[in-house]
């Protein structure tokens, strides 16, 4: 049997990708405007027609709402690798970006 070698998260530089996805993902930007403005200014869901004017980024407290957290205090220290998120708040994340769970978790050498 071969020899796995144990890996270990680093939550700072995952952290870092965390952040870089909330200022630079469309898909998340296009999914947390869907969520926040559903059922409101004629929303439809169809983003590729949307008449919204869409930030070039969301906010902290923004994407807080989708992950239904009172405050942006979470994000905040996700963001910053002082708090981890769930598995289940990992792969949420994953999904509405349209990217593999390996593409936003960091590991040590």
């Amino acid at each position: 049997m071969e020899k796995i070698e144990y890996r270990a998260v680093n939550w700072k530089k995952t952290g870092r990708n965390l952040q870089n996805l909330r200022l630079n993902n469309h898909n998340l930007r296009k999914y947390v405007c869907w969520f926040l403005n559903n059922g409101k200014n004629n929303c439809g869901g169809n983003c590729d027609d949307c008449s919204l004017d869409m930030d070039n980024h969301i906010s902290q407290g923004e994407l807080a709402r989708v992950f239904y957290l009172d405050g942006e205090s979470r994000i905040v220290n996700w963001e910053k690798g002082r708090a981890r998120p769930t598995i289940s708040d990992l792969l949420y994340y994953a999904e509405i970006c349209r990217i593999p769970l390996e593409r936003i978790l960091v590991f040590d050498n």
